[in-house]
């Protein structure tokens, strides 16, 4: 690959073919899993051309599509299903590594781990697990506005309040903002549903 990029420095290699490629070998023979060759070869585009953004969840969901248009036709080798559950995680990871919560990326992670075993599509799968995960990013984008507006409500009862120069008056303030009312009221119109 270093070779290839002193040689031809405006040429684009196209990671995402490559690894459908793999993805969709008929059979692998080696010592290493596919998954292990991917990520080999993931780390040396991340390592070699950082500058060089793939859209990876763009690309999975377009070989998920690919296999579902594939699954009447026997013959059309699909995309390997460790190695597909192997880049869906891929896809995501620093999206998932953003979530708040710890139970929430083990909920995803779980999802697409058994999702296989329920006999779901691999556009299924991907629906699914960017729909939750787009679930929990609001979520969390929620709490933080949450707080924010609580700060406001704070600063506002505070900048109306004629005696709030010691600690006291500042959280006689923060206690009268009105923050418990203010906050729930408000988050019920922005709340999202339930996920299903």
């Amino acid at each position: 690959v270093e070779r290839h990029k002193f040689l031809f420095p405006n040429h684009a290699i196209d990671w995402a073919g490559m690894v459908q490629t793999l993805g969709r070998a008929p059979y692998f023979a080696g010592g290493a899993s596919l998954s292990q060759c991917i990520q080999n070869m993931l780390d040396a585009q991340q390592k070699i051309f950082p500058e060089y953004h793939v859209d990876w969840q763009q690309a999975v969901t377009k070989w998920a599509l690919e296999d579902k248009s594939r699954a009447i036709d026997d013959e059309i080798q699909k995309f390997d299903d460790e190695a597909f559950k192997y880049m869906v995680i891929f896809s995501i990871s620093n999206r998932l590594n953003s979530l708040s919560k710890l139970k929430w990326q083990k909920e995803i992670l779980s999802d697409i781990d058994i999702s296989e075993a329920f006999g779901c599509t691999k556009q299924k799968i991907t629906e699914h697990t960017f729909s939750k995960l787009a679930h929990y990013e609001l979520i969390d984008q929620l709490k933080e506005a949450t707080s924010m507006l609580e700060i406001a409500l704070w600063k506002a009862s505070i900048d109306l309040s004629p005696s709030t120069d010691d600690d006291r008056g500042r959280e006689r303030c923060r206690i009268r903002c009105g923050a418990d009312v203010v906050v729930p009221n408000v988050l019920s119109f922005l709340r999202p549903s339930e996920f299903d």
